[in-house]
């Protein structure tokens, strides 16, 4: 009987670990590409949240020149009509009064923070409270993916 023997030479050696170099240098190729668009992804997400808590502070500043508003008005006032047609009347620009809710928009970019606070009877101690104050997105519908 005729056994034979596979032999691999110094030929299938070589081979194989050119074959290995090129899997590992790859494998770090693609490692580079996804650090690089996660490092792009989180820059991005920083600036937006950096952007959004802007937005917060300029909704709390409004805020305060609501509750100076509120704190003027109160003054005089001898009923809650009389109270919100001061309060009406001197809002600061931008500001809307429905019955006893003023709201207002923050803009930035294509997202608005939509922010409404209830003005509180004159028996309260506090003058106001948050009843929405949500960040909003307008996408054009050209731009969605379905």
């Amino acid at each position: 009987m005729n056994k034979r023997k596979i032999a691999l030479g110094p030929g299938a050696a070589s081979l194989i670990l050119i074959i290995v170099v090129l899997a590992l240098c790859m494998m770090s190729m693609l490692n580079q590409i996804s650090a690089r668009s996660d490092y792009n992804l989180c820059t991005r997400s920083a600036e937006m949240v950096q952007r959004v808590y802007e937005l917060n502070a300029q909704s709390e500043q409004k805020l305060a020149e609501l509750d100076k508003v509120l704190a003027e008005a109160r003054k005089d006032a001898g009923s809650m009509d009389a109270y919100l047609k001061k309060v009406g009347a001197a809002l600061p620009e931008g500001m809307t009064l429905e019955e006893d809710k003023v709201q207002w928009t923050e803009p930035l970019d294509n997202r608005n923070l939509e922010c409404i606070v209830q003005v509180l009877p004159l028996e309260e101690k506090q003058r106001t409270k948050w009843i929405s104050h949500k960040l909003v997105v307008d996408e054009p519908e050209e731009d969605w993916e379905w």
